[in-house]
């Protein structure tokens, strides 16, 4: 709509997370490091938290994209899940496996199938559940077990758990104390700063092929108090800015 106004090659504040707009800002780059890490060692479960709009999202698709060579990758993203059975019904789905007409114990033998070492699953599977606050203890207990299988001293299954401070506090609930002991690595993103939201502002201008400034000075500073710092909140200001 203003794509040639501006000199545009396309829009560049996207509505939905796109791993082309990441940006290596200190505390998402921290947090990227720091969880590859876990992953690749297997070294136990990691957290990510953060409030909504901050970049949970963005980073786990970053993850995936990541280890998809490596891993067999299921990636599980905004889904109420409220049964043992639907839990494992949607993983065997993210790894296009069959998963209907059959019960809880069919399901989770199909999945420790799976998961066993073979062509199909050679390293192992990394598992990523976004909006993980939204699980009960129940199912966050169900993917503890999940985790529990290991091969010639190798975790099968590696798991990424991102969700908003809720998590935290699930997490710290008396029956979650043996999860709890297993997290090998925490991580937390923060709203940008001023300065931060400068440069993520013209970073994605540049890539949409700006080929001059676009914001003024002024206007840097009113986006940042506008919108707290949020990713989420800024593409919105800035894309009915440009419009």
């Amino acid at each position: 709509m203003y794509e040639t106004f501006f000199g545009l090659q396309h829009l560049p504040f996207s509505s939905v997370p796109a791993p082309e707009q990441y940006l290596p800002f200190d505390a998402i780059k921290t947090a990227r490091e720091t969880i590859e890490r876990a992953i690749d060692r297997g070294e136990g479960p990691a957290l990510l938290v953060a409030p909504t709009g901050i970049g949970k999202t963005l980073l786990c698709q970053l993850i995936a994209r990541r280890f998809e060579g490596e891993f067999s990758v299921a990636m599980l993203a905004h889904s109420k899940l409220c049964t043992r059975r639907a839990l494992l019904q949607n993983i065997l789905f993210a790894l296009n496996l069959p998963f209907r007409k059959m019960d809880e114990g069919e399901l989770r033998l199909s999945l420790m199938d799976f998961v066993d070492p073979g062509p199909e699953c050679d390293r192992g599977l990394l598992l990523i559940v976004d909006e993980a606050h939204t699980f009960s203890t129940r199912l966050l207990e169900e993917l503890r077990l999940i985790t529990n299988l290991v091969r010639n001293g190798q975790p099968r299954v590696r798991l990424l758990l991102s969700g908003t401070g809720r998590l935290e506090e699930i997490m710290s609930e008396p029956q979650m104390e043996s999860f709890q002991q297993r997290v090998a690595a925490r991580c937390y993103l923060h709203a940008l700063t001023r300065d931060e939201v400068r440069e993520y502002v013209q970073g994605q201008l540049i890539r949409a092929g700006a080929a001059e400034s676009v914001f003024s000075d002024d206007a840097y500073q009113a986006v940042h108090d506008a919108s707290d710092g949020i990713p989420r909140l800024i593409n919105q200001i800035c894309d009915h800015a440009l419009l």
